[in-house]
């Protein structure tokens, strides 16, 4: 075929012709792979959000094989590696960077901040000095090398700790030293320095909305009353913090704090401040708009979130079991934290199921090839076993399709076309197939749908399946799913999966199965007798309560105990016994409390048969999201947990009997653990629990 009679065919099939065919296809190259970049970057902005520093780093570094030229994103990965501990990873990236843009001062901070960390003081305050000569006059440069000057005399510079000394140093310590090689350096106490690192000023959000698909793409999306929670650090202090839509201003706030940054190894660092804004976003038009978060410092300097939102519907009813359900409209910030917070608490029955109701029709997919049915054989009988009433159609391709016939799994089969593209190298659909697969599966109104491909060939067909409860292998692109999975063996030399395919397919779904149904007993010990009671002042036959004050997280304690205990000596016959390891509580009640022969103040740990006895036999407990109260429900009492919003109360609630009481708040799911003041609403969701609300709950089982 000579040059100029010959054609090209691109991989659809489409002829193209001389020269001009070349270019065509180098710009439709360019652009295809700027659009999947930009898809690698939306992935890694929303594991950055999770603070998934290391899967971050992945996507961005993938969209840099398609759009090298991206300083930004070179900026970003170097970030990312930051935060993960890879120091020198994220000096490559940023050296990158600096490849692109040579003179940005920004970029010099950040080599900066990447140095101090190292313990590459002089090689921070070369970059520091730089970004000054660059941006004559910044502040945020000037307090850097200010810092480097304080901090020269007092801070222990060291590299990170490192597993080799650790291993060494254990030997040291040890009769054999050749015993060391069976231990977990990394489990042993740091020296104090180690822990210390430098903050760097800046914006850090913690809570905004939630990553969601739509017609727009995987965007970050607001639904009614939300929260827009983080943190700044500073070293001058916070004027103001603003939120503005689409250029506008919408709302201002304040920050609270100072609060001291743990582990900062600066005696003239920043300082921590913290913001969480209830907002209620419905009064904005649907759609896609720009968001930006600001907070403005006492020095003048802003420091801006930027991000493309979705203003989506107010959450649906089906989020009702979630905390963070607030279904409450107000434009009026102000008045809507008094609304949120005067708004009853939610009492909710322990017992609890996964799907409100058994499947009826479930939808599996296995749309691949003959030897992924055949490994699927196992677990589709199970399936049946778990879902004997359901109705279970089968999503599957021509090349298994007659394979399935011959086995009874289906009490109907669905056959899709869905070829590996070879160009693309993934299976492919058409927007049109997909619609016309979506109105034919619409009719049958699946209640779950599960696909049981382990990579993740064909899990984005199940949102074609319109079921509420959607599930499969888990994936960091499928957030979107009800529920996930995840097994790996590794062969010890080439880390590979060593396990046959079909019990991985088995495994799926015996864990779906545990999941969706109660298998919670009670255990009740025949040898602990009640009269062992009677030394602490509790007769036989004596009906009595526990309020048991304590949690391991101090900020998940219920302040009302004492309150509910005066209530409950007013209002019934109750005795009343009250624990603590609080030595200090005593000193906190009324002598009137104390004086009552029907209260018992237990201030001091108790031997654990005498502490069982005294939750066996209890006619209900009332206690915080901790331990007793799931003992209480292990032994049959019934339990009353006063549940925070910052894990849910649906996983770390008690089961089998009693009620779980907690608040809806838009900043749920926050997971504070170590930092109280990182809340900024004074723990609401746990504080504004009204002692008359868990006195109607104990008045339940008495």
């Amino acid at each position: 075929m000579n040059r100029l009679g010959g054609f090209l065919a691109n991989p659809r099939g489409v002829p193209l012709f001389g020269r001009d065919a070349l270019k065509k296809r180098s710009r439709d190259k360019l652009n295809a792979d700027r659009q999947i970049a930009q898809h690698l970057i939306s992935r890694g902005n929303a594991a950055r959000e999770a603070r998934d520093w290391a899967r971050a780093a992945l996507w961005f570094e993938e969209a840099l094989r398609l759009v090298p030229n991206r300083a930004d994103i070179h900026v970003q990965h170097g970030h990312m590696l930051k935060e993960a501990g890879d120091f020198e990873g994220a000096e490559a990236a940023y050296l990158a960077a600096k490849a692109l843009m040579p003179d940005d001062a920004d970029l010099c901070l950040q080599f900066g901040h990447l140095y101090k960390l190292g313990g590459r003081m002089s090689e921070a305050r070369e970059a520091f000095s730089r970004a000054l000569v660059l941006k004559p006059g910044w502040t945020f440069a000037k307090s850097e090398l200010s810092a480097l000057d304080a901090a020269a005399s007092t801070i222990i510079s060291a590299p990170p700790a490192d597993a080799d000394r650790r291993l060494a140093e254990a030997a040291s310590t040890l009769a054999n030293p050749a015993d060391a090689a069976r231990l977990v350096p990394e489990l042993a106490p740091r020296r104090p320095y180690e822990l210390l690192r430098s903050h760097g000023e800046g914006l850090y959000l913690r809570q905004m909305g939630r990553h969601e698909y739509g017609f727009w793409g995987l965007r970050r999306t607001l639904h009614g009353t939300e929260t827009v929670r983080g943190l700044f650090f500073s070293r001058v202090g916070v004027a103001e913090v603003q939120m503005y839509l689409d250029g506008v201003l919408f709302h201002r706030d304040s920050a609270l704090g100072p609060y001291p940054i743990a582990y900062e190894c600066d005696e003239n660092g920043p300082e921590k401040y913290v913001f969480n804004i209830w907002y209620d976003f419905s009064q904005f038009s649907p759609g896609l708009h720009a968001f930006e978060l600001r907070v403005i410092d006492l020095a003048g300097e802003i420091h801006s979130f930027h991000d493309r939102v979705v203003i989506g519907p107010r959450s649906a009813a089906e989020s009702a079991n979630s905390d963070a359900f607030v279904n409450i409209v107000d434009a009026d910030p102000v008045s809507l934290d008094r609304r949120i917070r005067m708004e009853p608490s939610v009492v909710r029955s322990a017992v609890r199921e996964l799907l409100p109701r058994p499947p009826r029709t479930i939808l599996v997919l296995r749309t691949d090839q003959l030897g992924d049915m055949v490994a699927s054989v196992p677990a589709m009988r199970r399936l049946r076993v778990l879902f004997p009433d359901a109705r279970i159609v089968g999503l599957l391709t021509s090349a298994n399709a007659e394979l399935a016939a011959t086995l009874d799994l289906f009490n109907e089969v669905i056959v899709v076309d869905f070829p590996d593209d070879p160009y693309e190298r993934r299976r492919l659909m058409p927007l049109d197939a997909q619609d016309a697969l979506r109105r034919k599966l619409e009719p049958y109104q699946f209640d779950l749908a599960i696909d049981l491909a382990q990579a993740g060939v064909s899990r984005d067909l199940l949102r074609l399946s319109g079921a509420p409860f959607l599930y499969g292998v888990q994936g960091s692109d499928y957030h979107w799913l009800s529920a996930d999975f995840a097994l790996n063996t590794r062969d010890p030399l080439d880390r590979l999966d060593v396990v046959p395919h079909s019990r991985k397919v088995l495994a799926l779904v015996e864990t779906l199965g545990a999941i969706v149904r109660d298998s919670f007993e009670t255990v009740v010990r025949t040898d602990l007798p009640r009269d062992r009671l009677e030394r602490f002042g509790l007769e036989r036959r004596e009906k009595y309560v526990v309020l048991h004050m304590g949690a391991r997280i101090p900020f998940s304690r219920w302040p009302g105990f004492a309150r509910l205990a005066a209530m409950l000596l007013e209002r019934t016959d109750l005795k009343v016994v009250m624990m603590t390891e609080d030595g200090n509580v005593r000193t906190s009640l009324n002598k009137e409390l104390l004086a009552s022969d029907r209260f018992l103040l237990l201030d001091q740990r108790l031997a654990f048969d005498d502490f069982d006895a005294f939750v066996s036999y209890a006619t209900v407990l009332v206690g915080n999201d901790s331990g007793p109260k799931h003992l209480a429900s292990l032994r049959g009492t019934p339990a009353i947990t006063l549940h925070m919003a910052r894990i849910n109360w649906s996983t770390w609630g008690q089961e089998g009997s009693g009620m779980i009481i907690s608040r809806r708040v838009p900043c749920a799911g926050c997971d504070i653990f170590h930092e109280g003041e990182d809340c900024g609403k004074d723990f609401a969701c746990i504080r504004d629990i009204r002692p008359e609300e868990v006195f109607g709950a104990v008045m339940t089982y008495v």
